[in-house]
């Protein structure tokens, strides 16, 4: 199978500048470090798209959830099995459903 082409919603850039952001008032290298890490899980996905699962608890929609560092959340939906789209990027302390 060739890997998914990748596709990064601005909500999810969004989230990513605001984790990143937060993280850097103490620690920019560890936000850097995050970052990449996210763009690494995001190349594993392309690569490996049934890696995320479902949570039906959090959200009816048609869409998985991969967790990145145990904290964060990568969700992200298959559009016509060939693109990946990165929905958003959140924290485990965020309140999902609502944000979904």
């Amino acid at each position: 199978m060739n890997d998914l082409e990748l596709e990064i919603t601005s909500k999810a850039y969004n989230d990513i500048e605001i984790i990143s952001d937060y993280i850097a008032k103490d620690n920019k290298t560890a936000a850097t470090k995050l970052v990449k890490l996210f763009n690494k899980a995001f190349k594993t996905l392309c690569r490996h798209p049934s890696l995320g699962k479902s949570r039906d608890d959090f959200t009816y929609l048609d869409v998985k959830f991969y967790v990145v560092k145990k904290n964060y959340l990568v969700i992200y939906r298959i559009i016509d099995n060939k693109n990946l789209r990165i929905l958003r990027v959140l924290t485990a302390y965020q309140d999902i459903c609502s944000i979904l």
